[in-house]
């Protein structure tokens, strides 16, 4: 623990307590799932796709968060260079600068070592976020000197985080100093980060862009330890879960020198968005298994050439479907159009026989994407 003693804010409390029985259980399955995800083959086509998802979806998710409206697909159309006019430009500036930030991200690369957060990289970051964005308290990359209120009396209580700039420059000065000492350093990746959110959110030191900011601050030093993926999915988590979110700073707020509160939240959004993860993982290595052994079944003439093509275009359009359906809706008419019912009923006896198909519980079939493995 480490406390400061400020000039108009009494003492600050720097503090890495937190309860085990509730962190650690947490810390062992996150460290599990995520040298399962670094592990995963991870194809080109997977690649290509999984990664710029993560990415929209995140922009959009830190951004709504503080208000902005702009989903992830319309994230994707600003990135691609669209204007959209239905949205506000301020609005859109956030978006593009989110964009800018996300790609000074992209290339922070892992050292093998704890990632030294200086005062200079905040300011580029907060800069990266607020540029051309006016507002009357802030200064992109500049400490604020004005008072501020954080929260609500809906997520447990308004707080005052320090209010002269002398102070915000004294606590940010012992901020890094502390995040990066041996006795933080040493602590789990995911611990430091969590950490660096709660504490840089506490100061408050900019006028505007902190929850952004404090967020890709979080991002950087989770992804400098070779976590994949979770630097940006957690913004995604922190969205759907708003709420609890900033009832976990106010919780942890009352406790004064214990982070459990926040800490366990984080910790929950890590778990839950390595789980999903690696589901989408396996989910298109499952796919792309599949795809080689519909191919090995048709050359050994285990299935015809429209049963090969149904389950193609099932992986393609996840469904569920009945018999009729192969005659009287799209896209199945493009197989079965002149098929006979017989030979319907016949295709969908025999992929069940293979289970590659699955017989649903009203009834219904679907493509079984666990046969094999």
């Amino acid at each position: 623990m480490k406390d400061v003693m400020t000039f108009k804010s009494g003492v600050f409390h720097f503090s890495s307590t937190f309860d085990p029985a509730e962190i650690n259980s947490l810390l062992v399955r996150a460290n599990v799932l995520n040298e399962t995800v670094v592990d995963l083959p991870i194809l080109p086509e997977l690649s290509a796709r999984l990664e710029p998802d993560i990415m929209y979806s995140s922009i959009s998710g830190t951004a709504m968060i503080e208000g902005n409206a702009i989903n992830g697909e319309d994230v994707r159309r600003i990135a691609l260079g669209e204007d959209l006019d239905r949205y506000t430009h301020k609005d859109k500036q956030e978006i593009r600068n989110l964009i800018a930030a996300y790609s000074w991200l992209a290339n922070v690369g892992s050292a093998g070592v704890p990632f030294v957060l200086t005062e200079s990289v905040i300011k580029e970051i907060h800069a990266l976020v607020t540029r051309d964005i006016p507002h009357e308290n802030n200064a992109p990359g500049m400490y604020r000197n004005v008072k501020v209120c954080v929260g609500d009396k809906a997520h447990g209580g308004v707080y005052t985080p320090p209010k002269i700039l002398e102070d915000i420059k004294m606590l940010m000065g012992a901020f890094v100093d502390w995040i990066n000492s041996d006795e933080i350093t040493s602590l789990d990746p995911y611990i430091r980060a969590a950490l660096a959110h709660y504490y840089f959110c506490l100061i408050h030191p900019f006028g505007d862009g902190n929850g952004r900011t404090a967020r890709l601050i979080e991002a950087v030093l989770l992804q400098s330890s070779n976590i994949k993926y979770v630097p940006k999915e957690l913004s995604n988590y922190y969205y759907r879960n708003v709420d609890k979110y900033y009832i976990s700073f106010s919780k942890s707020i009352q406790q004064k020198n214990n982070v459990t509160p926040f800490v366990t939240f984080v910790m929950n959004g890590v778990v839950e968005s390595l789980m999903s993860i690696k589901e989408s993982i396996v989910y298109f290595i499952r796919r792309f298994s599949l795809r080689d052994y519909y191919s090995f079944e048709l050359k050994n003439k285990n299935i015809t050439k429209r049963q090969h093509d149904l389950l193609l275009l099932l992986m393609e359009n996840p469904m569920c479907f009945s018999l009729n359906d192969l005659y009287e809706k799209r896209p199945f008419l493009i197989l079965y159009g002149k098929a006979s019912t017989q030979t319907g009923r016949r295709d969908i006896k025999n992929l069940l026989s293979k289970n590659l198909l699955q017989i649903e519980k009203d009834g219904r079939y679907s493509l079984n994407f666990k046969a094999i493995g």
